[in-house]
C-alpha cells in the first residue's frame, strides 16, 4: 500500500474537511479526492463519511488514519535524525521533566545540556503519572520526577538525586503568613485550598489537610497558575517546598509551619527503564543528568527544611 495515501487520510481526518486538508497538503481537491477513492478501492469500503460539519472516518478509516499518523510522525523524525547526523550528533534522548522541576531549574538545566556536544535532547514536561506511562511504553529514555508515587513502576529503575519535602504555602493575602508559631490542623481545614499535582499519584494525599471543603481549583501538570494564585489570593496549596522556593516566585514567609510532624518526602528521582540500563550511551547520559541534579542538590539552599 502506498504510505502517502495513509498520510493524506490522516490529515483529512485531523482537519475534518477535504478543503482544509488540501490547504495543508498544497494539492487540489480533485487530486485529494482521487487519492481517497484509490484507498477505498484498495479497502473495498468507504474510509470517510460526510457529517454536518465536514467528514469523519468510518471504522476502518479511523484505523488506517492512525497508521497514517504514525507514518507522518516517523517521517518528520527521520528528517530530523538526518539533520542531527549531518550536524555531528551521535544520538537523541528524550527526557521527561516534572513541571515544577523545569520551572525551578530551567537556567541550570538548559546551560548544562547545551554544553553536551554528542547528543540531542528532547525535553518533555508533564505530570508524573502520564510520563511514567510514556516511559513504560518506550517513549521516554529518562524521567526527572517525584520519587514517591503510587503509579505502577514495573521494570523501572529509580535513583534518588534531589532531596525535598512537602510544605504548605499560603497566598500572599492570607493572614496565616503573619502568624507566629505553628498553625493547627483545625485552622488549616477552615482555609480555602487549591490542589497541585491533582492526578500525579503522590503518596501523600493532596487534600488531607484541607478539611471537609472541596478544593476551589485543581491543577495537573501546571505550575504557572498555581504560582499566580499564591501571589494574588489567600488560597493554600501543598507543594515540594524546596523546589517551590527555588523558583523565586514565592517568598519563604509563605511556607507555613504546620502543627505536627514535617511534611512527607517529595524527593526528585531519575527514572529509567531497567532493561536499557547497561547500554553505553544510556550510562553516559545517566551520568550527565545525575551530575546536574546532584550539583543542584548540593549547592541549593535547604531553606531550613529538615532534609
Amino acid at each position: 500500500m502506498n504510505p502517502n495515501l495513509l498520510k493524506q487520510l490522516a490529515i483529512v481526518v485531523k482537519q475534518g474537511s477535504l478543503s482544509r486538508a488540501c490547504e495543508q497538503l498544497y494539492i487540489t481537491q480533485p487530486t485529494l479526492t482521487r487519492s481517497i477513492k484509490q484507498l477505498e478501492m484498495k479497502v473495498g469500503a468507504p474510509v470517510l463519511k460526510r457529517s454536518r460539519h465536514g467528514v469523519i472516518p468510518t471504522e476502518i478509516g479511523a484505523r488506517l488514519a492512525q497508521i497514517g499518523e504514525r507514518i507522518l510522525a516517523d517521517t518528520d523524525h527521520g528528517e530530523e535524525v538526518i539533520r542531527q547526523w549531518h550536524s555531528g550528533y551521535h544520538n537523541e534522548f528524550t527526557l521527561g521533566i516534572d513541571p515544577l522541576w523545569e520551572f525551578a531549574t530551567f537556567r541550570e538545566m538548559s546551560d548544562h545540556f547545551l554544553r553536551e556536544k554528542r547528543y540531542v535532547f528532547h525535553l518533555r514536561t508533564g505530570s508524573a503519572a502520564v510520563q511514567i506511562g510514556l516511559m513504560q511504553a518506550g517513549e521516554l529514555d529518562f524521567l526527572l520526577a517525584p520519587a514517591h508515587l503510587t503509579v505502577a513502576q514495573e521494570s523501572l529503575q529509580r535513583d534518588l538525586l534531589f532531596r525535598d519535602r512537602s510544605g504548605v504555602f499560603a497566598g500572599k493575602k492570607s493572614p496565616l503568613i503573619r502568624r507566629k508559631g505553628a498553625v493547627s490542623l483545625e485552622e488549616l481545614a477552615r482555609q480555602s485550598w487549591m490542589i497541585a499535582g491533582a492526578s500525579a499519584g503522590f503518596l501523600d494525599g493532596q487534600g488531607e489537610l484541607a478539611g471537609p471543603n472541596a478544593a476551589r481549583m485543581a491543577f495537573t501538570g501546571s505550575i504557572r497558575s498555581v504560582l499566580h494564585l499564591l501571589n494574588t489570593t489567600d488560597m493554600l496549596v501543598r507543594l515540594p517546598a524546596r523546589l517551590a522556593l527555588m523558583t523565586g516566585e514565592i517568598v519563604p514567609e509563605q511556607l507555613i509551619e504546620v502543627e505536627g510532624k514535617p511534611g512527607p518526602r517529595r524527593d526528585i528521582a531519575l527514572w529509567s527503564r531497567t532493561e536499557e540500563g547497561e547500554r553505553p550511551e544510556i550510562l553516559k547520559v545517566r551520568e550527565l543528568v545525575t551530575e546536574l541534579v546532584t550539583t543542584l542538590d548540593r549547592e541549593t539552599p535547604t531553606f531550613g527544611l529538615d532534609l
